[in-house]
């Protein structure tokens, strides 16, 4: 049974072990994915070769997609999963070109400045795959970076057990713009791109969801080749009153937690009522579900509800949980959201799924967990870009800038900067 607890009768510690949430145990693990990076680092190919045997248990001749097995998913896939791939992509093209930072130029008293926007010149995409097929994941992390305009986009995910990639897989690749897929996953795959092999340059930039073991890959390559951030397990957090439908609610709880046993899912309602129905539909839908024995553990694990006496206590719950995926299921929830600095993305109202944001309403599902919220938000074009500012001084700028510049460099101890500044003055 789901307890329900008052928020205002939690204690600090009780309130901080839910802020902590699950974090990624590496110290058993660490030893052997080293291993790995280090020996797809030295040794390229051949190491990927028999870790993909290995692990994915497949025997390949080459692992760069072909064009053809391209050709031959688009012929087999489900005309109306295509079409739903589309869809999906074009919303999220749409959605994320808004988000593109733009260059610009201004005068000034001194000359002109301004920024550039600087694409990354090669970047990998990790999906996950092999047992299961999660083409909204290529969707999510290939179309933004082809809105940033990267001319190279590679995609590495697990092949199958005969070597194959799944035909959603491939086609999804071929619509968000990826450049080059290859059949690997894992670790392997990580390694492969940070530091390249026979068939593969390295990249700059790796970004995709994975396992732990993937995670801590991440980490390992981190300082040879740039990522986006680590994420952890999915989560949710919802606050509710007394409008909500605890149907639509269960749901969405349950769409996260059926991701992974350590998944989180926290409610927060001012209504008791709706607490308790949205408890026992949490129950009753969970037993009808497919993955109901991983529900059944994440339940137990991190399924918590609370009721608070008013908004506002809810509210800045939530700003200090700092969730993956915040559902506003409030009246007025767009007044409400203004109130929130710290989601990795919001859903406003009842009607606004967390699952939408998944697969096809627009805003990217690649988002921070764990907390990271407080300080960033969803993966974005933005994260396939460098800022690179300019300036142009005039003559007559460069005497306007000397003395500022001067004074302060002085004041630092660094003379030399002083006397660039005042050289450009005097000429």
């Amino acid at each position: 049974m789901i307890k329900i607890k008052r928020l205002s009768s939690m204690s600090d510690d009780e309130k901080k072990r839910l802020f902590r949430r699950q974090q990624y145990e590496f110290r058993d693990i660490e030893p052997s994915v080293r291993k790995i990076v280090e020996d797809v680092r030295k040794k390229g190919s051949s190491a990927v070769t028999k870790y993909v045997k290995r692990y994915d248990k497949a025997e390949l001749e080459s692992f760069r997609v072909s064009e053809e097995e391209i050709s031959r998913a688009f012929k087999k896939a489900p005309k109306r999963l295509v079409r739903a791939l589309n869809e999906a992509a074009q919303n999220i093209y749409r959605f994320q070109k808004r988000q593109m930072i733009s260059e610009f130029k201004i005068k000034c008293k001194s000359g002109m400045l301004g920024q550039k926007v600087e694409p990354f010149a090669r970047v990998g995409i990790y999906a996950p795959g092999g047992t299961a097929t999660y083409p909204s994941s290529v969707l999510m992390g290939c179309i933004p970076a082809k809105v940033a305009h990267v001319p190279e986009i590679v995609l590495c995910t697990p092949p199958r057990r005969n070597g194959s990639i799944d035909d959603s897989m491939l086609v999804a690749a071929d619509i968000a713009g990826a450049t080059e897929i290859y059949k690997i996953g894992g670790v392997q795959a990580i390694a492969a791109m940070a530091y390249g092999i026979n068939e593969m340059l390295p990249v700059e930039k790796i970004i995709g969801p994975g396992n732990k073991y993937v995670t801590l890959a991440k980490q390992l390559v981190r300082k040879d080749c740039d990522i986006e951030f680590l994420a952890g397990p999915s989560e949710i957090l919802v606050v509710a009153d007394v409008s909500a439908d605890p149907d639509m609610i269960a749901m969405d709880m349950l769409a996260q937690l059926e991701h992974d046993v350590d998944a989180k899912a926290v409610l927060i309602s001012l209504s008791k009522d709706v607490a308790l129905k949205s408890v026992e539909r949490i129950i009753e839908f969970s037993k009808r579900l497919p993955r109901r024995d991983i529900l059944k553990t994440a339940i137990r694990k991190g399924c918590t509800i609370l009721t608070s006496d008013s908004l506002e206590s809810a509210i800045d719950f939530a700003n200090d949980y700092a969730p993956e995926h915040l559902l506003l299921a409030v009246r007025n929830a767009e007044q409400e959201m203004k109130n929130i600095c710290n989601a990795g993305s919001i859903f406003l109202g009842n009607w606004s799924s967390v699952a939408f944001g998944d697969y096809c309403a627009g805003p990217n599902h690649v988002l921070p967990t764990m907390g990271l919220a407080s300080t960033r938000g969803a993966l974005s074009p933005l994260d396939f870009v460098k800022i690179i500012p300019f300036q142009r001084t005039t003559r007559a700028g460069a005497g306007k800038l000397a003395r500022i510049t001067a004074d302060i460099a002085r004041a630092e101890g660094l003379e030399a900067h002083a006397r660039a500044a005042e050289l450009r003055a005097k000429k």
